[in-house]
């Protein structure tokens, strides 16, 4: 938002200055906590604290407990290998919630290098190029990365269009009446499932909508995509919405939402798994051929009773997000921290987003300033 601010305010310099700084110290904030927590994912493997999530009866959290490497030399090369794929291919063994990574630096990318285009151009015609790019993710099969991120920046264009005081709710029934069906249509199309829409009438209804509007068959992603975005739109335009997620605890859990997703797998692979089924012996279970020969073995711990569920996993929770705090206060400083001294080393220690980007041809010549050439027109 701040850069599309900037230029709506004639600030073109600053912002691009500023987006090429972002775009620098984006890619390190996303990269080294990444980095720091499967590095810690590793680690707890390795010292066989999934073994009694790869034996229990939870089906994501056996699925995703990995065993330990073979030796010394063969985890190092495992931790390597998957370092590497997170952000090749999206699969890090260690912590399959990383899948999401690519998607989102791919997403920051994109978004920069729009708005690096589109910064100097007026506000109307930056709107009807993102709407563009929109219907063009759209028609492309680009629900997940490229609508999302066009859709965003829609959001941010008409957050800084939007004169508040005459925009609230009570002021305007129009914008009371869209900010309801917003939200309400959004959570309705956003549950639309993954797999077996044809179980219920509504799910049914949306994908034979989707047969007639959607490229493809990955039907789920574009409803789950435009339902967030219209739940996104009706907290842009109400104030009253607006006031409500600014309460300190929203803003709190907001702040701790990235350490959260980063350190909610390996603790519930380990530290839950232990206190649900930990207690418990596994039961051995073997599988044979029609001539009885043993083909597989295998050993299970079953869910166990539900007060159990009651206690373990209020304490649980509270251990991940006083977990998520800590990273929060520690972790990511110390990321940003580097950050910026990556930055120093590669940029000059005198870098920042007010420094301003020298005067080129463009746009910017419109307050009458007239490029001097060189060369052979300066000879002429």
């Amino acid at each position: 938002m701040k850069p599309i601010r900037q230029a709506r305010n004639g600030n073109g310099n600053q912002a691009l200055s500023g987006l090429a700084f972002s775009a620098f110290r984006r890619t390190g904030r996303l990269v080294l906590p990444a980095t720091i927590a499967t590095v810690i994912s590793w680690a707890i493997c390795q010292l066989g604290l999934f073994e009694i999530g790869r034996t229990c009866e939870a089906v994501w959290i056996r699925d995703t407990s990995p065993k330990p490497g073979p030796g010394v030399t063969g985890s190092i090369h495992l931790l390597l290998t998957n370092l590497f794929t997170t952000w090749t291919t999206g699969f890090n063994v260690y912590d399959k919630n990383q899948w999401t990574f690519p998607f989102l630096l791919k997403g920051s990318m994109l978004i920069f290098i729009t708005l690096l285009a589109t910064v100097r151009i007026h506000s109307n015609y930056r709107i009807l190029v993102f709407l563009g790019l929109y219907a063009f993710s759209w028609a492309g099969g680009d629900p997940m990365l490229g609508m999302n991120i066009y859709f965003g920046a829609l959001l941010a264009e008409i957050s800084n269009r939007l004169p508040s005081p005459s925009m609230t709710p009570q002021r305007n029934p129009f914008i009371r009446t869209l900010t309801g069906v917003a939200l309400l249509l959004g959570l309705h199309v956003s549950g639309y499932p993954e797999v077996s829409p044809e179980w219920t009438s509504w799910s049914q209804n949306l994908a034979q909508i989707g047969q007639f509007i959607f490229p493809g068959q990955d039907y789920w992603r574009y409803w789950t995509s435009i339902g967030a975005q219209l739940i996104a739109l009706a907290v842009v335009i109400s104030p009253r919405m607006q006031e409500m997620l600014s309460h300190p605890t929203f803003v709190w859990l907001g702040s701790v939402s990235l350490p959260l997703y980063l350190i909610h797998g390996p603790l519930v692979r380990s530290l839950l798994a232990w206190m649900l089924f930990g207690w418990q012996k596994p039961v051995s279970y073997f599988s044979q051929d029609e001539n009885g020969n043993l083909t597989d073995s295998w050993q299970r711990r079953s869910f166990p009773d539900g007060w159990v569920f009651c206690i373990v996993l209020p304490v649980f929770l509270f251990i991940l997000l006083w977990a998520s705090h800590l990273w929060a206060s520690w972790v990511e400083p110390w990321c940003a921290f580097t950050t910026k001294r990556i930055e120093e080393v590669m940029c000059g220690s005198g870098t920042g987003e007010s420094a301003e980007l020298p005067r080129t041809n463009g746009c910017y010549e419109e307050k009458g300033e007239r490029p001097r050439s060189n060369g052979i027109q300066n000879q002429v």
